[in-house]
């Protein structure tokens, strides 16, 4: 959800707005549910661990829904009593288990428990957990062959089949409420099956026409119906693991399949090595931290209140609510690294990093990033030196892979060179300030002033000095940086630095480096920065790495530009002479070809790139690639087109009595069509959609228009709407 509130607001919005909207069609029951915050195996996990899991999901769902939830997911569905136990204590009602997690049950205050066998019992009834400590919570097993079906077998291809599938489970010779519910990767529906949320949306339309059948979701449905039978559960079991939870420590052969030759004797090892480091990062933060609190780990329960809001006013809450004596701005940033560092040792527990076959896949290597930064931080902060006996324990996890050996290997080659430091993110924003106003660029993860910064050009080359103050939004660690760097051309970069060179110091080497830089003495330039910083040297390798490729692509972007120019402008020269080899049936030379191919191609992709698209020379382009045949780049064109036109719609969202705007998206979704380009069209459909709730029958709209025009508009809108696949 934090991704999606940043980089996909609207979906995020949308999200929120339909908890919202189920609430009031609920009786104040809404369709969203909690989930341990970062997907940990939570019978794995000690009690500390599951404790704060549960605390921080809770937290996190409340300042996104405004309630407090009712149901909370279990990461894999993996379960325990201990964990049930949790969310009974904090007030959460229900979670969702597989069919082959129940064990027996029985009916409330009855002898004689009933053994399940093959997953055959009742699952469109709720059922009653009790817990050693008295507490109790509702357990709901979804219908595993539907899920399974959906997930596998195909039944995503037809809404109305999902629909009938569903109806199907009733039972016609029950007198009793029913719930009929499947649970399946949210993946399922777009991702592995395309045009899979079309078949659930499909599919809920026709459910929502059945007049015996109500849509519901599983804390409306308890309100009314509560449990008249008890369940006894499978310890330690799960959804995707036949063996329990062992997929998440032992070579058990469970994995998605893609090397079948592949082990994954890594599994216990890996987790070993990182049950050691969380068992040290716990002494180390209770010894740190004891002297400020009464309770190290209730302390960090609350730090969810950070992780939520990083602003100074939330943390100076935070200290002045949960730390018992006054602190210094050191003892301040202490505790807040203490508390982030323990926030890594819950993240590198994240499911996913054992879930898959390999120990060097990017999922493990994340729980890896994760546990490196949690021991930067400790040694950091201490003297205790983790590395050493991590990296052995790592190296008893074998790969699969030769060039990696084992776990120590993929750490110090592929985790450890990554790590983050204030210097280094000092040296890729002086490199970037060559280019760039870093200083206005927006980081979402550290804070850069300065107090002295110029950059001078000449020519190709450029020259830039100043100092950097910097302050990481996580962990409060801070750092200056004093800098000079040259660009020479190309990707030559060359630079210094220094975190404690004098002023004095730093005023004369900048003066020399600028005069020399003046007077073209580029040799003079990098002699002063080599002399005053010595061995504190950096280049445009010390750019992360996606910078690095951005870089590389803005520097070639004008030599390409100029050699699909000249592709063109023989292309056009030759234009008549090879209409005349068509028509005689000539073969086209090669050269002559690609040439053709590359140029019209890159043509459309800056077309569709540029603010405002014209519309005839894609009419051009379009009659070009039909007369030769020309075969285009596919996800490349297809991309900035959807984004082109997703411009126009949003652009006549604002005006929506604007016919032109009107046009010009029907004309591109010919094109498009004539083109045979694929174009993934549900953000626009989506828009345009939205645009249909806002107009059609809205009494203003219509009076601003006029009746007939608004009459013609709207045989013209629904017309647009046929072409984006939208009927109204």
């Amino acid at each position: 959800m934090s991704w999606l509130e940043h980089y996909e607001p609207e979906t995020y919005n949308a999200i929120l707005e339909a908890d919202r909207m189920s609430c009031k069609k609920s009786g104040g029951h809404g369709n969203a549910i909690a989930q341990v915050y970062n997907h940990m195996i939570m019978p794995l996990a000690g009690t500390r661990d599951k404790i704060t899991q549960v605390i921080w999901g809770i937290e996190d769902f409340k300042k996104r829904f405004k309630r407090h939830p009712e149901g909370m997911w279990l990461a894999e569905t993996a379960v325990d009593t201990e964990t049930l136990e949790i969310l009974a204590q904090n007030q959460i009602q229900f979670t969702i288990l597989a069919p082959r997690q129940a064990k027996a049950f029985k009916k409330l205050n009855s002898d004689g428990w009933k053994l399940i066998e093959d997953e055959e019992f009742d699952t469109t009834v709720p059922y009653l957990y009790k817990l050693p400590s008295g507490n109790s919570i509702t357990l709901f097993f979804y219908n595993g062959k539907i899920a399974r079906d959906v997930a596998f077998n195909g039944l995503l291809n037809s809404g109305k089949l999902f629909s009938e599938r569903l109806l199907s489970e009733f039972s016609k010779t029950s007198d009793s409420e029913q719930l009929v519910h499947i649970a399946t990767d949210g993946e399922s529906y777009g991702h592995h099956h395309y045009r899979g949320d079309m078949a659930l949306a499909s599919c809920i339309d026709f459910l929502g026409k059945e007049h015996d059948v109500q849509l519901t979701n599983y804390a409306h449905f308890l309100s009314l119906f509560t449990p008249q039978h008890e369940i006894q559960i499978n310890e330690n079991s799960s959804w995707s693991c036949v063996h329990g939870v062992e997929r998440w420590r032992n070579n058990c052969g469970c994995t998605d399949g893609a090397h079948p030759a592949y082990h994954q004797k890594w599994r216990a090892p890996l987790r070993d090595a990182l049950n050691w480091l969380r068992d040290h990062l716990a002494v180390i933060y209770e010894n740190e931290l004891k002297q400020f609190t009464a309770d190290v780990w209730e302390l960090r329960d609350h730090y969810i209140d950070i992780i939520l809001d990083r602003s100074d006013r939330a943390i100076d809450l935070f200290i002045q609510k949960y730390i018992l004596i006054p602190v210094s701005p050191e003892q301040k940033s202490k505790i807040i690294r203490m508390l982030e560092m323990q926030r890594h040792a819950m993240l590198m527990f994240t499911s996913c990093g054992w879930f898959f076959e390999e120990i060097s896949g990017i999922e493990a290597r994340q729980i890896l990033h994760y546990a490196d930064r949690a021991i930067q931080i400790a040694e950091h902060e201490t003297q205790i030196r983790l590395y050493d006996d991590f990296l052995k324990l790592l190296s008893l996890a074998p790969s699969n892979i030769p060039a990696f050996g084992n776990g120590a290997v993929l750490y110090e080659e592929k985790i450890r060179p990554l790590r983050i430091t204030l210097t280094r993110v000092g040296i890729h924003h002086a490199v970037m300030s060559l280019f760039e106003d870093v200083l206005s660029m927006p980081v979402s993860s550290y804070r850069i002033s300065s107090e002295f910064f110029e950059r001078h050009e000449a020519g190709d080359n450029k020259f830039a000095a100043g100092n950097f103050q910097l302050t990481s939004s996580f962990t409060y660690a801070s750092e200056d940086l004093r800098f000079a760097a040259v660009y020479l051309g190309q990707h030559h970069v060359v630079g210094g630095y220094s975190q404690q060179m004098e002023t004095e110091i730093f005023e004369e080497m900048y003066l020399k480096a600028r005069d020399k830089f003046r007077s073209g003495d580029m040799a003079g330039v990098i002699s002063a920065i080599e002399t005053y910083f010595g061995d504190q040297h950096f280049s445009f390798n010390d750019l992360f790495i996606e910078q690095q490729q951005l870089f590389m692509q803005i520097i070639l972007q004008h030599d390409l530009h100029d050699s699909i120019s000249d592709q063109r402008n023989g292309y056009e020269k030759n234009y008549a002479l090879l209409l005349q080899m068509r028509k005689n049936k000539f073969q086209i030379p090669v050269l002559l070809r690609r040439n053709m191919e590359v140029s019209v191609n890159a043509e459309l992709i800056d077309l569709f790139q540029a603010n405002k698209i014209n519309l005839q020379k894609l009419d051009q382009l379009t009659n070009e690639v039909q007369t030769w045949n020309i075969e285009l780049y596919g996800e490349e064109i297809s991309h900035p087109a959807a984004q082109q036109l997703l411009s126009l719609v949003s652009a006549f969202k604002n005006d929506p009595a604007h016919l032109l705007l009107l046009d010009a998206i029907s004309r591109i979704m010919i094109r498009f069509s004539d083109l045979k380009l694929k174009v993934r069209l549900w953000k626009v459909q989506n828009l345009y959609f939205s645009i249909a709730a806002d107009t059609i029958g809205n009494a203003a709209f219509i009076k601003r228009c006029g009746n007939e025009a608004y009459q013609k508009w709207l045989i013209k809108f629904k017309a647009v709407g046929e072409q984006l696949n939208i009927r109204f």
